[in-house]
Formats: C-alpha cells, structure tokens, sequence
C-alpha cells in the first residue's frame, strides 16, 4: 500500500477504482478507506465489469445480483421486489445500495427497489461487499453493499446512444432509451462535464398471479415499471458536483395479500445532490470532505380518494469529512466523523388510505445522527491487519458502536481472510413512528475465505460465515385494532460457506458459483419461520448454483449463456381462523438465458446485443420471506431482448 498522497486515484470512500478487468488487477476502495487490490480487500467482495454486465445480456441490478453469491429476491408489499442475502431477508436497511456513492435506500422505511430500476448501459463496475459495512456506512449496510459505479465525470470526451427493446410472449417487455455524454476540455486542464438521460417501461412479468384465497389475475399490462433516470454533474480536477434524479412509477396486482380489483399505482421519486473535495496538506496525509442533500419520495400514490394513499417526504442533509495519514509506508490511518440531518414531511392529511401521522399526530418530524469512525490499515510481511470501530449517536433511539478486525495472509497462490464485524441496521423514520421504542438489530458476522489463484486466468474461492441478528426490528399488525407497529423480538441467524471459481483466456471466460445457507443459532422470529421446517428460511433458498460464461465465436462476435439453479423455497399463508398457516413448496428451478453480442457492427462503437432471457419458459416465481399472506410473484417471465448501443469516443479513433 503507497502513502496516500502517492495515490493518483480520487479516494471517495464509496466509489474506488478499476485499473483492468483481470482479478489481478481490479482496485477496489468499496469494503474500507484504502485502496487494494480486489483479492487484499479487508471483506468478501465480487466485482462485475461493464463488459461482463452488457456481455452477459443482464437487463438490471437484479440479473446482476443474482449471479452474485449469496444474493436471492423477495416479494414485499405493493408488488416489490428486494434483495434476500444468505438467506436473510435483506430489505428496509440490511442492504445498502449506492450509485456512485450516494446512498439510494429510502429514509422511510430504508428499502430500495428492484427490476428495471437503473439503466444497465450507464454503469461501468458493480462491487458488491458480501458482508456487513456498517463500520464504514452506518446503519443500512447491516448485512452487505452494493456499490453501483456510473459513467460519471471521470473519463473522455465521448456521448453514448443506447435502445433496448424486449417482448414477452403476450405484451410489450422491457423498452429503453438512454443517452449520456461527457466532455473534457482541453483548454481548462481538469474541467470536465457530464449529462445522461434515460427513459424506460416494461412489466414485472406476463404471468397470472394467484393469491392463497384462490383469485387469480394476469400480471401483462398490470404490473408497470417505467423508470427516469437523469444524471449531471461538473468537476474541476478534485472539486466535483453531481446530481441524480430518479422516477419508478410502477402497478402492482397485489398490496398486500390479495388480488386488487383495479392495479395500484405506487411511484418512488428521489434526488440527490453531492459536492465533494479533496485536499493534500502534506505529502502523507488528505482530506475529503463531502455533502449530501436528498429528497425522496417513497411508496407514493397522491390519489387521496385511493384506498392506498400515502404522500410523505424525507428530506437528508448529510456531512462527511474524512482523513487519511500514512506515517508510515506499512500504515495508514483513517478517522473522521459523519452527521446527518433527517426530516419526515407529511404532503396530504394523515387518516386517508395508508397515511398516518408522524409519532403522535405530528406532521414532520426531524431527527439528528452524530458519528465518529476509525480505522487502521497496516500491511506488513508477517500479516495485513485492518482494525476499524464506527459510534453513532441517534436523537430517538440513542448509541450504537460497532467494531470490525480483518487478518489478510499471502503464500504464494493461496491467501485467506480471517474476518469478525459487528453491524446495526438503524431504524428509518416511519419504523420510529410507528415503534414503541424501537432500537438499531445488532449483528456479528465472523468470515472465512481461502483464494487460490490456479495459474494464469484462474481463481478459486471459498468462505465460510456465521450471521447472527439480535433484537431484528419487525413489523406486526393487529387485524382487530386495524394498527401496525414495528418492534424488536427476539433473534435471527445464517450460516454456510459460498463457492466462486473463474476461469479467464483469450477465447472469453467461465464463472461458477454455489452457495449454501441454512438458519443458525437461535431462530425464534415466529414471522420468519417454515411451519415444520428448522432447516429452511421463509421465501429464500438454501442452494443456489450459477453458471456464466462468454465465448469469443469471432473477435467481434460473442455468445453468453448464464444458468441459475435454485433449491427449494417455501411461502407460508396467512394464518386461518384456526391458526394454520398453509406451505407452498416452490420447487427447485433453472433459469436458463443466453445472449449474443456483436461489436463495432460496421463501424467503430456499434454494438448489437440479441437474446432470450429465461429460455426455457420457466415459471419462475418469488415468495414473501416472511409470513405476511402474499402468494409468490410471477417474475423473470420469458423475452425476446435486443439492445443496440453507439459510443461515439473521439479518442478510440485517432
């Protein structure tokens, strides 16, 4: 590790630097304040390229996580999908997502959403830590982070033109239309602009949905995701400001259990404006300050005569200073503090449809979070230590500190990770409303991998993990008061080992993947329990194989099939006046997809990419991972996909 003035790179905390593709030469800064090759991160960590991304034919974040080890979906309420992780049910703060370090969870509920939410043509890297980073994040990286990199300021002058357009077998599937461009001016040495747009819609899926009472409806036409996305930004050599404005207007055939009569709209808006510096006092020694503001506007229907009314905003202002000295060659050290100011905003009257109000008939309310960090990074011939601690101090639900110890070790080919971190997931502004003292759920993780680099082009990795979640926030509802809450019972837990091999050459490259996970500890949270079933989580598979590759037939000419095979899962049912819950065994499943790209079709930056997503046909469905009465939801049906990209880049030509 150099010095950290000797780093040329721009060391945001959350965004990290790709130098190549190869596993050799991937940098990442996603799992800690240093900047490392991607097999010395203090944390289990996958990378994804853009050319992976586009060569594979993934259409979202969700294709891409699902190849990720350890990463499966759940249905949530009002026709949602998010992510599960080791078997754990992974939504409202125990997954961070960040799009160019800005942090994309709600604030009310901390969720984020999935399927064709973010165009896939805009992202250049994905890195997803498969592990908790609360010590870096605070309290939404409780479980694992998903670190989206855009094309951004950073980069040439150039502008990209990209149009996708899919078919299901009975209505129109996924359409696109993105453009973003940059430019660089030479005459101001360090000044550089960007801009991109996109415009989107498409269906959840064309199948018929059926919930545990027997309605069934069709999903063509009925369950709508039609994202906006439009980025901006201007930088002047450190000195950096970009925006992100995001739309997904989507319908769903189901709120809650049962088929709706008429679809329900819901729409997620969000804007995030971040500035960001950096300075170098001494040759050893930076510091980055960066502030963020954010508007969001989640789970909205602004319809007050609609039974599902809900019109809130949160508003977050958020500063971050960061320091890094290296008094050392073989040490660095990291401190700084975070704080953030929230407000929750009532937009129409409480007591109409889902609206309630703040706390006890408020309509705003503002909280603040106080937080100090550390973390020490000393690479050395004997072992790689890496040693961190976060404090937060919340105004509603007070102190959390966690701790984090990593043990990196190199002998020639093999190296292992010996890893122990503690994580929170911190309460969103609605799960303070409607809780009765709700606190942050703690979490201990302890991680071991093994990586073995088998000659030229291979990678073989191993890990191991140990999850176990004290106290997890759940939500409840009481049918004969007609009131909801969330609160802190009891504990949750996961352990398994996941498998990762790759194998690279001139002719393309092959990835497989497994996972296994299975409950641990003490699992006692009734709402996350398979009636009859200790060994199975509520939703979420204990296998998961996959298998990607990317066969170079020309030099301009490749095929990609990706295969995904899921184990058994199972949805349980409302319970009946009785108190029975009825399972429903989903079968173990494959999901077949292949796709093939052609580059620089008759000239220079025209790539055509044409495939079949889920080949087979396969009734691929995904259930609740908890027991809240939602029959599983028809998702990934088969389509017929073609993209066509044009990426003029002056540079590519000279």
């Amino acid at each position: 590790m150099a010095p950290a003035a000797t780093q040329d790179k721009p060391v945001e905390e959350a965004q990290g630097t790709t130098e190549a593709i190869g596993d050799e030469e991937v940098h990442s800064q996603v799992a800690s304040f240093a900047i490392t090759k991607l097999h010395d991160s203090p944390a289990v960590v996958t990378a994804v390229t853009a050319d992976e991304i586009r060569g594979s034919g993934a259409r979202d974040l969700m294709d891409v996580l699902l190849m990720v080890p350890g990463f499966f979906f759940g249905a949530d309420v009002q026709g949602a999908i998010g992510p599960g992780f080791r078997g754990l049910w992974g939504q409202e703060g125990k997954v961070l997502l960040l799009i160019d370090g800005k942090e994309m969870n709600e604030q009310l509920y901390s969720t984020f959403q999935l399927g064709h939410e973010f165009p896939i043509e805009l992202i250049e890297r994905i890195e997803v830590v498969r592990g908790p980073g609360s010590v870096i994040y605070g309290g939404n990286a409780e479980l694992a982070v998903v670190n989206v990199v855009t094309r951004g300021i950073q980069g040439s002058t150039d502008l990209m033109v990209s149009g996708t357009y899919g078919e299901y077998s009975t209505v129109n599937g996924r359409r696109s239309l993105t453009v973003s461009g940059r430019k660089v001016f030479e005459s101001a040495p360090g000044l550089s602009v960007f801009a991109s747009a996109s415009v989107g819609q498409g269906q959840r899926s064309d199948a018929v949905f059926q919930d545990f009472y027997g309605n069934s409806v069709g999903m063509a036409g009925k369950t709508n995701l039609n994202p906006i996305t439009a980025q901006a930004g201007v930088g002047y050599r450190d000195l950096q400001l970009s925006m992100l404005y995001q739309r997904y207007a989507t319908t769903a055939v189901v709120a809650f259990d049962e088929v709706l009569p008429a679809p329900a709209p819901t729409n997620f808006d969000s804007f995030h404006a971040e500035l960001t510096d950096r300075f170098r006092p001494s040759d050893r020694l930076e510091i980055i300050p960066r502030i963020n503001l954010t508007l969001q506007e989640p789970y909205r229907d602004a319809d007050p005569n609609s039974a599902f009314y809900y019109d809130k905003q949160v508003r977050r202002l958020r500063g971050r200073l960061v320091a890094r000295w290296a008094p050392f060659d073989i040490l660095q050290l990291t401190g700084g503090a975070d704080v953030a100011f929230d407000q929750g905003v009532l937009q129409g009257p409480a007591g109409v449809g889902l609206q309630t109000a703040f706390g006890e008939g408020l309509d705003r309310v503002s909280y603040q979070n106080v937080a100090g960090f550390i973390e020490a990074f000393s690479e050395n011939p004997i072992v790689t230590v890496v040693a961190g601690a976060r404090y937060e101090r919340h105004s509603a639900f007070g102190d959390s500190f966690v701790p984090r110890l990593v043990l990196l070790r190199s002998f020639g080919p093999f190296s292992g990770k010996a890893l122990f971190s503690r994580a929170f997931r911190a309460p969103g502004v609605e799960n303070i409303s409607l809780g009765a003292n709700v606190r942050p759920e703690r979490t201990t993780v302890f991680e071991l991998e093994g990586s073995l680099r088998l000659g030229e082009g291979h990678a073989l990795s191993v890990n191991a993990f140990d999850v176990g979640v004290a106290d997890p926030i759940i939500y409840s509802y009481d049918a004969e008061t007609n009131s909801e809450a969330y609160r802190n019972l009891g504990r949750l837990g996961s352990r398994g080992i996941e498998v990762d091999y790759h194998l690279r050459g001139s002719w393309g490259r092959v990835a497989l993947g497994y996972s296994f996970y299975t409950p641990s500890g003490r699992n006692d949270v009734e709402d996350y329990l398979v009636p009859g079933r200790t060994d199975a989580f509520t939703g979420l598979p204990t296998h998961k194989a996959t298998l990607s590759g990317n066969v170079k037939l020309l030099p301009w000419l490749s095929v990609s099939p990706t295969a995904v095979l899921v184990g058994q899962r199972y949805a349980v049912s409302a319970p009946d006046d009785a108190g029975v819950s009825t399972v429903q065994t989903l079968p173990t499943q494959l999901l077949l997809n292949l796709f093939v790209h052609a580059q620089n079709v008759g000239t220079q930056g025209l790539d055509i990419g044409a495939g079949v997503y889920n080949l087979l046909g396969t009734d691929f469905r995904v259930a609740q991972p908890y027991n809240g009465g939602q029959a599983p939801m028809p998702v990934f049906s088969r389509e017929f996909l073609v993209r066509i990209t044009y990426l003029l880049d002056p540079g590519l030509t000279e």
